[in-house]
């Protein structure tokens, strides 16, 4: 089925075309399945309710930006209240995170591609807590983020500064940093934020690498 026959099908239309399709969970404003299409394991997005299909669009639309960008999973098709994309399989950050007790290049990986999304203007409004959205794929050793249901167009994108907070409280739980180290990172996010230039971002990796 091409692109442009799914545009204009809503999933009670396209059901069909799933094979082993099962439920997966439940989000603010979509369902989640999986199954297969053309043997390729897929997740679909459905809107939960006709008032949410716009909510539904506006996310396949983040999508799209971000995949060209080589971030999130991959949108493969779109339908009046749904949208299909790649099934991410792999490691959730969770359980990376339980393991961890020092800042290891899946951290750096979910920073940069904060830092893409800050750059493309895109604010995902999760990356305070990343634990079950940020899932490690092995085979690819990459870190995809995934919902983006709360994500927002904005010219003040919180993406680095949320992420950044949230090591912060990380590295605490730990004994890694203290007050004063603390205070200067809070320092270092303000003069991000002013600006979200490459040095300001670059003042931030050489502080965390310092925890690395």
């Amino acid at each position: 089925m091409s692109k442009k026959e799914s545009i204009e099908l809503s999933f009670q239309d396209f059901y069909k075309n799933i094979k082993d399709i099962d439920f997966l969970k439940e989000g603010w404003r979509g369902k989640i399945f999986v199954g297969y299409i053309d043997e390729k394991k897929v997740a679909i997005k459905v809107a939960k309710f006709p008032y949410l299909v716009n909510n539904i669009k506006k996310e396949a639309e983040v999508l799209r930006k971000v995949n060209k960008k080589n971030i999130g999973p991959k949108i493969l098709l779109e339908g009046s209240d749904f949208f299909v994309m790649e099934f991410i399989d792999g490691i959730p950050f969770k359980k990376i995170l339980d393991e961890s007790n020092t800042i290891s290049d899946v951290f750096f990986d979910i920073l940069y591609q904060a830092y893409e999304l800050d750059r493309m203007k895109i604010s995902k409004n999760e990356m305070h807590k990343p634990y079950n959205n940020a899932i490690l794929c092995e085979k690819e050793n990459k870190v995809v983020l995934i919902d983006f249901e709360s994500s927002q167009f904005t010219e003040k994108p919180k993406n680095v500064t949320q992420f950044v907070s949230f090591l912060l409280s990380f590295l605490k739980t730990k004994g890694k940093i203290y007050p004063k180290e603390e205070k200067i990172a809070i320092e270092i996010m303000r003069n991000y934020k002013r600006d979200y230039s490459d040095e300001s971002f670059k003042e931030i990796l050489k502080f965390l690498k310092d925890f690395s």
